[in-house]
């Protein structure tokens, strides 16, 4: 019985020494190299996610020691409805998405932007349907993604040109689908985001004319988070952050990749991701105005109907969380 427990004393031994020996040759303990992992919904149908695609693909969140499971979506209402049913730990989200939610009691934070454009959301309509100037648009068929900054940017844009909502039919699609509605005919006009505006305008040639949104919405393309998650994920949440960091400063010394990275992503031509290239400042970072713009967006959504005339406005400043960005520099 002795002997036995001599030989098990032994073992234990040897067995802490070899522990021991690889912390002092990695650095680590055998707990610490072992990485935190994030499950991550993405619309990965848009030019906004880029840093995300390169952060991916270049490995640094690997780097962090942070194992990142992308979910695909195809517009960011989605993701954040992956996010709200705990199906993914954080999402990629327009702060229009966000301000709804908000209302709708949900306790969700942006924890960064990572791209902003004015080109981001445009209006694509078909000439053959007699459409040549914004206000052409009355009595016609368009298309759009309910909850999506889609929606903001046509309510905005009608408001703008005297058109009444009344005056239009809307149909709901999401963005891969209607790039083959427009071609077809089935829709007169549609509202969405880039590249979806460019494949379209590519497939309809000489019948397409396209009206921006420049002037009415800059659109911040932000990461979100549960409020809860800040205290139970917070590590992985900087990793996150962190590795998006060094994507931000990859793209702007390695354009050309990055450019190259982005289209193998959305399945594109270098050269035509290449010409939306500049409409987008990818910044991993929180900019002042986005307070002001949230708040914007949920008067206008009480003003317009879109949530009830009697619900409570919700804290804009609290919708957003800045103390990773801040640790970032």
């Amino acid at each position: 019985m002795k002997r036995k427990i001599c030989f098990l004393l032994a073992i234990i031994i040897l067995v802490l020494i070899g522990c021991t020996r690889i912390e002092g040759l990695t650095g680590k303990t055998i707990n610490e190299e072992s990485n935190e992992k994030i499950i991550f919904g993405v619309d990965t149908f848009t030019m906004a996610s880029s840093p995300v695609f390169v952060a991916e693909a270049k490995g640094f969140w690997k780097e962090e020691g942070l194992e990142v499971d992308i979910r695909p979506f195809v517009n960011s209402r989605l993701a954040l409805d992956a996010l709200l049913g705990g199906s993914v730990d954080i999402a990629t989200v327009i702060d229009y998405a966000v301000v709804l939610a908000a209302f709708q009691q949900q306790n969700v934070k942006i924890i960064t932007t990572i791209s902003t454009s004015e080109k981001h959301v445009n209006i694509l309509a078909r000439k053959d349907r007699g459409v040549l100037k914004p206000q052409d648009l009355a009595g016609k068929k368009i298309a759009m993604s309910s909850g999506t900054s889609g929606e903001y940017v046509l309510n905005r844009f009608l408001e703008v040109n005297n058109i009444s909502k009344l005056d239009i039919k809307i149909v709901n699609l999401n963005p891969p689908d209607m790039i083959a509605a427009i071609t077809r005919g089935d829709v007169d006009a549609i509202v969405t985001w880039q590249p979806h505006i460019y494949n379209a305008k590519n497939m309809l040639g000489n019948n397409a004319i396209l009206f921006s949104s420049k002037g009415l919405y800059n659109h911040p393309f932000n990461i979100v988070v549960l409020e809860e998650s800040l205290n139970t994920q917070k590590e992985g949440q900087k990793k996150l952050l962190s590795g998006l960091k060094k994507a931000e400063k990859f793209m702007r010394e390695n354009k050309k990749e990055s450019i190259e990275i982005t289209a193998k992503r959305l399945g594109m031509n270098a050269k035509d991701v290449e010409a939306l290239w500049n409409d987008y400042y990818f910044k991993i970072g929180i900019d002042s105005s986005l307070v002001s713009s949230l708040e914007n967006e949920g008067k206008w959504a009480k003003k317009a109907g879109i949530v009830k005339q009697d619900a409570k406005e919700p804290d804009y400043k609290s919708l957003v969380y800045n103390e990773y960005t801040r640790s970032l520099g």
